[in-house]
């Protein structure tokens, strides 16, 4: 049955790619009354600490925007708000 481990490698959500998972570990800190906004923002769509996301989608040919399902509903994020979500990749064992 396979299991789930998170990695020892934080990074944040524009790092992933189409079909990676992770586990959010919080937003990074704002710089200004705009990323404050941003921020604010993904908190209220779910981006919080413990929630496991997944990317689903990424635009072609430079990868912007990326979907990324939160529980049961997907959003569409710019690679610089995604950069702003920190989170622990999760892998896959096959036990």
């Amino acid at each position: 049955m396979p299991s789930t481990d998170i990695m020892n490698h934080p990074s944040h959500l524009a790092m992933l790619k189409k079909g990676d998972s992770a586990t959010v570990l919080g937003l990074s800190a704002a710089e200004g009354a705009e990323q404050l906004a941003i921020k604010v923002r993904l908190l209220e769509l779910g981006f919080a600490a413990g929630e496991k996301i997944r990317v689903i989608a990424e635009s072609f040919p430079r990868r912007d925007p990326m979907a990324v399902r939160v529980g049961n509903t997907t959003f569409a994020l710019r690679r610089a708000e995604a950069a702003m979500i920190q989170v622990a990749p999760l892998i896959s064992n096959q036990a």
